[in-house]
């Protein structure tokens, strides 16, 4: 569990576990304060607004209509709130996530304190929490739906779902350009071996198969199974040689590799790569760069809060894109078995 504190000076931390704890009720009592004009004495009174008997009783089906209309942060506050709406958020959990754009993930330096991060929605919600026992560790980077933590001095990795607060945890991973793979309990990596030259540099799941990229656009098929091995696709053409750092990316029936505002997309009819184009559409998908280096496709219909902290670039016919220093990818919060779902 990432929240699990009450230290007076972590007060987002204890407003994520509201947001998250089931056993909620539904006393929404709030008081207002309203000053008087004649002198300068202030009136307080408390509103009881608990009384939600026709709010509790909407059945599952209306209730969903209304949860799906929310944005993230209230979507988690919503799914707090009672036992029944729990219910409803829990079955609706993908769906709802699956249909939301990717919201903004803000980690400041900590020094050697524990982690803070907050997360800002498209509607510019925002909560915030630390990552209990995370000082000594590195944001590094996001891997479905993931932060990805590194301690230095040893390799180990650790992965924290910022939003279901799962967690997994790997024992320190060896330094090598080869592509090494963990199973999580069983304290081993093992190497994906291959009979070529290849130096990966971004690895993919796209309808359930493992797809690598080489710092040379070689493009590959990873399998585990009965042996884990790497096996070169062959095509047409490789991609630019001034693409030294290639990303994987995917949207719909399409699997894309990119570096900065560079988009290709493989034709898999042909096995060529070719130039994506942008059709100007501002409701077709867009491409979301982070400076960690984990991108995404993604509809970008919702956005327009925030505007200083991130860019949109208009990649003259290359594309649409929308640039931070970090994003977080909703529609990838459940997807850790990501090759059983397909």
């Amino acid at each position: 569990m990432i929240s699990n504190r009450h230290n007076k000076e972590e007060r987002g931390t204890r407003h994520f576990s509201k947001f998250c704890n089931p056993r909620l009720g539904m006393d929404m009592t709030r008081r207002v304060t309203r000053n008087q004009n004649d002198d300068d004495a202030s009136n307080s009174k408390t509103i009881k607004t608990d009384d939600v008997g026709p709010w509790l009783y909407l059945n599952h089906d209306l209730l969903s209509i209304v949860m799906m209309q929310l944005g993230v942060i209230d979507f988690l506050a919503f799914s707090g709130a009672c036992k029944s709406w729990r219910s409803v958020a829990l079955s609706n959990w993908k769906t709802f996530m699956a249909s939301k754009p990717p919201i903004l993930l803000l980690i400041p330096l900590s020094g050697n304190n524990d982690m803070l991060y907050w997360l800002v929605d498209s509607e510019g919600k925002d909560f915030k929490t630390i990552i209990p026992h995370s000082a000594g560790w590195d944001d590094v980077g996001l891997t479905c739906g993931y932060l990805i933590l590194l301690r230095k001095k040893t390799y180990e990795f650790w992965l924290v779902n910022p939003i279901t607060r799962h967690e997994l945890h790997f024992p320190p991973a060896p330094s090598s350009n080869q592509i090494w793979f963990s199973i999580e309990n069983e304290g081993a990596w093992n190497r994906v071996s291959s009979t070529f030259d290849f130096t990966f540099k971004d690895l993919h799941v796209f309808k359930g198969r493992i797809y690598s990229v080489s710092i040379r656009g070689h493009f590959c098929e990873l399998t585990l199974e009965p042996e884990p091995k790497l096996t070169l696709l062959e095509t047409k053409n490789l991609l630019d040689e001034d693409i030294s750092f290639p990303e994987l990316v995917s949207w719909g029936e399409n699997i894309y590799v990119m570096e900065n505002l560079k988009v290709y997309k493989l034709d898999f009819g042909e096995m060529e790569w070719v130039p994506f184009q942008y059709t100007g559409d501002k409701h077709d998908f867009a491409f979301f760069l982070s400076d960690l280096s984990h991108s995404a496709a993604s509809k970008p219909e919702s956005w327009g809060s925030e505007p200083g902290r991130y860019v949109v670039y208009e990649g003259g016919g290359k594309g649409r894109f929308f640039i931070a220093v970090q994003w977080y990818f909703p529609h990838e919060c459940l997807n850790v078995n990501l090759l059983h779902d397909a």
